[in-house]
């Protein structure tokens, strides 16, 4: 399934927050939305899932609007991993994991086998299995990422938008989801991601959305976006670029006045 936001616009009161920002996402692709503290990221995601309203464009699901598919449909076709962490209910974190999978279900029977199964699989993905039994409302800032993470896996949608999916977790943890939204994208999915973390934007991400002032300045492979040029412009910084075992890297080094 393709997902396309067209000339997305949001308004504030005494501000644009989105400015005709347009963006696509393929089955099997891999997209990093990155941009400053401010430039419109998360404000994008949450105006392509409906949990914002739009003041102007258009999102697209394989070509059809959005809004022509019901709340279930287009709850089994877009997962999404908020960027706000909180978990109000004591529920024990495989309870919460099982909510990804409402859309699935009918009447409030015990949930199906195939539930289940979701369930345990993206459990097992975000090493979060031995969390199962345990409160949800009272893990950690990672612990709780990672079992809200297996939630949006669990969806098993065509379609999945992280906000941060990294932040709070620690380097082993942080490589790990990143190998986890690669390989949902290796599998079919197509994956949108906002992340901050420029050196492993530019190791895992098929391509980059770059934002600024609600605008989208550069979109295409993470090494004609992360350009010298574009990090002094955008983000005020110096870099040092580099390779690894094949893979390029960026590495943000010094501010700039």
């Amino acid at each position: 399934m393709q997902l396309t936001a067209q000339d997305m616009t949001v308004r504030a009161p005494r501000r644009i927050i989105l400015d005709r920002a347009c963006l696509t996402v393929d089955a099997g692709e891999l997209v990093g939305l990155i941009g400053p503290n401010g430039a419109g990221k998360s404000t994008l995601l949450r105006a392509i899932v409906g949990a914002l309203p739009r003041h102007a464009g258009r999102v697209l699901l394989d070509g059809n609007p959005i809004d022509a598919y019901g709340a279930r449909q287009r709850a089994r076709a877009l997962a999404y991993l908020p960027q706000d962490r909180h978990i109000e209910w004591p529920l024990p974190s495989r309870a919460v994991v099982m909510l990804g999978r409402y859309p699935h279900m009918r009447g409030f029977g015990p949930p199906s086998d195939a539930c289940n199964k979701a369930v345990d699989r993206a459990m097992t993905a975000v090493d979060a299995a031995d969390l199962a039994d345990r409160n949800a409302a009272v893990l950690s800032g990672g612990e709780r990422t990672r079992v809200l993470l297996a939630r949006a896996l669990a969806v098993e949608a065509p379609l999945l938008l992280a906000d941060e999916p990294i932040a709070g977790l620690d380097p082993y943890h942080q490589l790990h989801v990143m190998e986890i939204l690669r390989h949902a994208a290796r599998t079919g999915t197509g994956v949108l991601a906002v992340l901050h973390d420029l050196t492993l934007a530019m190791r895992y991400m098929d391509r980059l959305v770059l934002l600024a002032d609600g605008k989208v300045i550069a979109n295409g492979a993470p090494a004609d976006v992360l350009t010298e040029a574009n990090l002094k412009r955008v983000y005020r910084v110096a870099a040092v670029h580099g390779s690894r075992d094949g893979a390029d890297f960026v590495l943000p080094w010094s501010r700039l006045a």
